[in-house]
């Protein structure tokens, strides 16, 4: 893995979530507003594609980039969440084809559901507060299908950089 650009493309990443896109790339869905989690996407690219003990090491980057541009929440948790749900993708990915834009649609969408759900969850108990535990699926939910349903073309275009990042075709499903 190439951690330099993988930096730069986590910094393009929040950039484009949060200062080119009036407002970041929030959509309201009946009152309640959705964000993409465009870190924790490249994240689980790198959990597909890479060893876990860099996938551990990645994850706990992005995870600590999306504390410091959060608005609320726990520094440090999500850097926690960040870096156990990607090390267990990354040991559970087995033989999946990688390349199927189904399969990276039901990965973003399982991953960024525990990941939102588990950080909404344990910032209200941290913060004293009985944990609602609907609305936070809601939440969860609807930030994991954002995600996940932009998560094939972020993938697409990373597998276009595969060559800098250090994959290979046999790798990225291209022989």
């Amino acid at each position: 893995m190439r951690w330099f650009l993988v930096a730069i493309i986590a910094y393009v990443l929040v950039l484009l979530k949060n200062v080119f896109a009036p407002g970041g790339l929030a959509v309201m869905v009946d009152g309640h507003p959705a964000q993409p989690d465009l870190l924790l996407a490249l994240g689980l690219f790198l959990a597909i594609y890479f060893p876990p003990r860099e996938v551990f090491v990645a994850g706990w980057f992005l995870g600590l980039v999306s504390d410091l541009v959060s608005v609320a929440g726990r520094l440090g948790l999500k850097a926690l969440l960040f870096c156990l749900v990607l090390y267990l993708v990354s040991h559970l990915r087995g033989n999946l084809p990688r390349q199927r834009a189904l399969v990276q649609f039901a990965a973003a969408l399982l991953t960024v559901f525990v990941v939102h759900m588990a950080w909404h969850l344990a910032t209200a108990v941290v913060g004293g507060a009985w944990p609602p535990v609907l609305g936070s699926a809601e939440a969860a939910l609807l930030d994991a299908l954002y995600t996940a349903f932009l998560a094939p073309y972020l993938v697409w275009i990373l597998l276009l950089m595969r060559s800098p990042l250090g994959i290979s075709a046999a790798m990225a499903g291209r022989e």
